[in-house]
């Protein structure tokens, strides 16, 4: 397990799984749970720029290999909403999409039933954190998987903390492996 990317994230008696290969993680991705894939606007941030492509241009290819519905939480539905599916994207904020995934009644936003599994990308650290947090701790249907390059201990599988070299290459595998 990495270490949490936040020093004083401390997640309590359940961590989750630090995924070192990307061929694990894209298997993991593969798995024929109902998927939802929640991108923020850090995304598309001069912070989260890999060799000048934006990180959001990463998670779209992998969307789009999924198929899988996307949550555009923040200003970033106007960067996504030529490159996603129109009846797969919809815009949302980070606390109302973790409201609803916390909602073991919710159906979903085609009406058809709830995620198994949350995919987040491109948010804030603490902010993510939380979520994930609320999550793991008071769902039992909705395994969280975390893109970002930072190690997300509440994420029931997170990437290790990378450099920006070693993300690329790690979002590379794993759009390669799907």
């Amino acid at each position: 397990m990495a270490r949490p990317y936040q020093k004083a994230n401390i997640p309590g008696p359940e961590m989750g799984t630090t995924v070192y290969d990307p061929v694990v993680m894209a298997n993991l991705l593969k798995s024929p749970k109902k998927k939802v894939f929640v991108i923020g606007s850090e995304s598309i941030d001069k912070s989260m720029t890999i060799d000048g492509k934006f990180a959001a241009e990463y998670f779209v290819e992998i969307a789009n290999k999924l198929k899988c519905h996307v949550i555009a939480t923040g200003h970033i539905y106007k960067f996504l909403k030529d490159k996603i599916d129109a009846n797969l994207l919809w815009d949302m904020s980070l606390i109302n999409i973790t409201n609803r995934l916390s909602d073991k009644d919710w159906k979903g936003m085609d009406g058809e039933g709830q995620y198994s599994m949350a995919i987040f990308g491109g948010h804030i650290v603490f902010y993510v954190s939380q979520t994930l947090s609320r999550l793991k701790n008071f769902t039992n249907w909705v395994r969280t998987i975390e893109l970002d390059k930072y190690a997300h201990p509440n994420a029931r599988f997170s990437l290790p903390n990378l450099s920006n070299a070693e993300w690329k290459e790690y979002l590379e595998k794993i759009i390669e492996n799907l």
